[in-house]
């Protein structure tokens, strides 16, 4: 015989095997048993349809307006200072303090300096009263150590903030 006469003599087989059980009378399934309910619930009514006795179902709409998101970083959504004002900034202004390096400090004769290098590579002169950083920085004090800055910025509550931020002279490396 060959295979697809085979296969057709199983699948035949098969369908008969299936027919002859079907011919069988099977009982009908027991009905569940009933259970007592006390009252049906109501359907549901779309927001704004009116109900059959006239009431008209009132739609909840939230109002955000003087709430802060819950579900908002807080961390990026800090606002700063600087922004509401409307003067031209500086390349010192655009710059965050961390992206400043200091290459030395010059004590001595007159007022302190302090030379810093940006994120291009291009150095810069501070002395007390320059502006300097994203939030509204202003140098207030050049030591032999180290650079302070004091900021503002917007906390959590939406109150204007100061900080002092220090910008420290690199240590020394070499021989000793």
């Amino acid at each position: 015989m060959s295979r697809i006469n085979l296969m057709h003599i199983v699948t035949a087989l098969v369908v008969c095997l299936l027919a002859w059980g079907c011919n069988k009378e099977t009982p009908a399934p027991a009905p569940p048993p009933v259970k007592k309910t006390t009252t049906p619930k109501p359907a549901p009514v779309p927001v704004g349809a009116k109900e059959e006795k006239g009431v008209e179902v009132q739609k909840y709409v939230y109002n955000p307006e003087g709430h802060r998101d819950p579900f908002a970083n807080p961390l990026k959504e800090i606002r700063t200072p600087l922004g509401e004002s409307k003067e031209t900034l500086t390349p010192l202004q655009k710059v965050d303090l961390k992206q400043l390096r200091v290459v030395g400090v010059i004590i001595g004769r007159g007022e302190p300096a302090a030379m810093v290098t940006g994120p291009g590579g291009k150095s810069y002169i501070l002395k007390r009263g320059v502006k300097v950083g994203k939030n509204d920085g202003v140098v207030v004090g050049i030591d032999a150590e180290k650079i302070k800055i004091r900021e503002k910025y917007y906390d959590f509550s939406g109150e204007v903030r100061t900080s002092v931020q220090e910008l420290e002279l690199p240590k020394r490396g070499g021989v000793k």
